[in-house]
């Protein structure tokens, strides 16, 4: 929902990919300076194999831009840049952590660009497509919903249980099926106007809720043109384009420059890196046009803001976000965005400025003819170092709701004293978690991008473990390794079990699937399934014979147990429900269960089945339904049902746990 502001948001991005799409792919990691105030835990995380470098390796900074390594431009700038540090608050420098690759990952691949989630989330739509699309959307795993905005997320006690949404036009509930999580990744703004309206959180003391901590960048930008010679550069013979870092800190907080730099006779060097595409014609008027003479440069400063992590007080003379009494035309409350520098911050900026005029004039080797500055207002270079007005500001400062970098209002740490828990989650709502840069406890100089993106990775793993059950002792998981089972089918059925992770779900006709990895005689074994409509139908097998026997789909009827997952009773031969041997938790066709075992639909339910000599105990969520004593075999192979075209039962965490001989009665 578009929001009110004291600062405009140019560019703000309204479409699939948002602001990924014009993004420019710095992305440098947060120093320890930056993280000193973050949670410990976080912070290991972020430094481990699993948080920058899985995330830099997967958006490409982690691989050399060769393109704009490779040059003696970029050679001179760097080697000019570290020979003039320390200066003026800057201490270090480097190459550009970009989210291109640049080079090849390997042998026989090209390079893949620019970073952006828009080609992650197609490519995962048209690959659940591929895969389950012919089923129906019933069977689909992941949708993009197009034209949906979301008002707000009711709900029941501590938990998420519908969101009421507008659909191309239309206002409608969409309800949250039990044990199922909601994610706010749609920026910061927009996430925060979600939690105020929905979660009872943010001070009510201005009367509006609002929560405080609301910080951006403070950014600027600086062109110049140094002569060649300077830098020890004669005349271009290829086509130049450079990108660096350099990092320093004033006045106790942190700032940095990424510095772009290409032979050309205008002020946008970036440009020129950003058209570094391979078309030949293109490349050519590239190096026509590149300046013999002078390199420009642009250092686009990025300066910390000041943050304030105060749940309870927001101070109302500093950023902060609350709902306004204006509202959309579904009658809903916008934002309103107060974000304002304070007197540290300008302070901030002022030496950050400073800092890449010095730097700027180091690399002309401090001789006023080696340098020119770019006066955007006038659109000219001029020999004489523009200065700030008797405020302290300059034209080539940009507003604070340009950066796009907003951050640090639903911020983590512990209950009491955050918004959010170190995974993301709300401390008072059980179901409902923030990805991005909202969660920051405090910015730091660094791009949000390649952070957040590593928060949002921890909190999907976080999401995924709490799957997995603990073993109890004694319990061992069997093998999910599809070589450790056989599908074994009726003639031309398409039954298969699929691995999602750690789920397996059964798709196609009809078919059972072999755990071939050992037989097992007296044991229990725990596992937890769901299905996702009444007309499913599935089962667990036990104690049945070898895949290889003859008719080995009647052999497993005749001879071993299943215990049915039906919520019908139904009986395919005389096309009726309700029966008792055909119901879920039934040993079918030989006990039927004890009590109801009706289960909610699209919820994770937990068998656990002992099989001890003869006897064969079924306990569903808890509660014991079936106790039989069978002159059946009591041992052979496990096995998963699939049943028919409709039914994709999934199936998880299964557990085994071996028991000793059963006493001789």
């Amino acid at each position: 929902m578009p929001w009110i502001s004291n600062e405009k948001f140019p560019g703000v991005a309204y479409c699939v990919g948002g602001r990924s799409l014009f993004w420019g792919g710095w992305s440098p990691q947060l120093t320890p300076d930056d993280l000193a105030n973050w949670p410990p835990d976080t912070v290991a995380y972020l430094n481990s194999a699993l948080g920058y470098a899985s995330t830099a390796a997967e958006i490409g900074s982690a691989v050399t831009t060769d393109f704009i390594k490779q040059t003696a431009l970029f050679n001179a700038l760097l080697s000019s840049i570290r020979g003039a540090l320390p200066l003026s608050g800057v201490s270090e420098a480097g190459e550009a952590p970009l989210a291109v690759v640049g080079a090849a990952p390997q042998s026989g691949l090209f390079a893949f660009d620019k970073f952006s989630s828009a080609p992650f989330i197609m490519d995962a739509v048209r690959n659940d497509v591929g895969t389950n699309g012919p089923g129906g959307d019933t069977r689909r795993r992941l949708f993009l919903v197009p034209r949906a905005q979301v008002h707000r997320l009711n709900c029941s006690g501590n938990h998420v249980v519908s969101l009421d949404i507008s659909l191309a036009g239309n206002r409608q509930p969409l309800a949250v099926a039990p044990g199922c999580n909601v994610i706010l990744a749609n920026g910061t703004i927009e996430a925060t106007r979600l939690a105020l309206e929905s979660f009872g959180i943010g001070s009510t003391q201005f009367g509006s809720p609002r929560l405080g901590n609301l910080m951006a960048h403070l950014r600027s930008n600086i062109t110049v043109k140094i002569k060649r010679s300077a830098l020890g550069l004669g005349a271009p013979t290829e086509l130049e384009t450079s990108a660096l870092i350099a990092r320093g800190s004033a006045l106790g907080r942190r700032f940095h420059f990424q510095i772009t730099a290409a032979d050309v006779t205008g002020p946008n060097p970036e440009a020129l890196m950003w058209s570094m595409v391979p078309d030949i014609d293109l490349l050519a008027g590239l190096l026509a046009n590149q300046d013999p003479n002078w390199v420009t440069i642009t250092f686009r400063g990025i300066g910390e803001m000041e943050g304030q992590a105060d749940v309870n007080n927001p101070d109302p003379a500093r950023s902060w976000i609350d709902l306004s009494p204006e509202t959309d035309q579904w009658g809903m409350q916008r934002a309103y965005v107060n974000l304002v520098p304070t007197q540290n911050d300008r302070n901030l900026w002022q030496a950050m400025d400073n800092a890449a005029f010095d730097l700027a004039f180091a690399l002309a080797g401090k001789d006023p003819a080696n340098i020119q500055y770019w006066i955007a207002p006038n659109g000219v270079f001029v020999s004489t170092r523009p200065q700030p007005d008797a405020t302290g500001k300059g034209f080539w400062q940009d507003g604070l709701g340009t950066t796009h970098h907003e951050a640090g209002t639903l911020f983590m740490g512990d209950p009491g004293a955050s918004i959010t828990d170190t995974n993301g989650k709300f401390h008072n709502i059980d179901n409902a978690y923030v990805a991005g840069p909202a969660l920051f406890p405090s910015l730091g100089s660094a791009n949000p991008s390649l952070t957040a993106l590593s928060l949002a990775r921890k909190t999907a793993n976080t999401l995924i473990g709490s799957t997995h059950a603990v073993p109890v002792a004694g319990f061992a998981p069997l093998s999910l390794s599809p070589s450790d089972w056989q599908m074994v089918k009726l003639p031309n059925s398409p039954a298969n079990m699929i691995h999602y992770g750690s789920v397996l779900e059964t798709s196609g006709w009809y078919g059972l699937y072999w755990y071939m990895k050992e037989t097992f005689g007296n044991f229990i074994l725990s596992l937890q399934w769901r299905i996702s409509r009444r007309e499913e139908n599935s089962g667990v097998y036990i104690r049945i014979p070898a895949p290889s026997v003859a008719s080995a789909l009647q052999a497993a009827d005749a001879l071993g147990h299943e215990i049915q997952i039906d919520q019908r009773g139904f009986d395919s031969v005389t096309g009726t429900e309700g029966h008792p041997l055909k119901v879920t938790g039934a040993i079918y066709d030989l006990q039927a269960p004890s009590t109801s075992t009706q289960v909610e639909i699209g919820v994770w339910n937990h068998f656990v089945i002992e099989a001890n000599g003869p006897r064969i105990k079924v306990t569903l969520n808890g509660n014991l339904v079936n106790d039989y004593m069978s002159p059946r075999e009591q041992s052979g192979y496990i096995a998963l049902q699939a049943h028919d075209f409709l039914s994709r039962t999934q199936f998880r965490n299964l557990l085994i746990k071996k028991l000793d001989a059963a006493p001789t009665v």
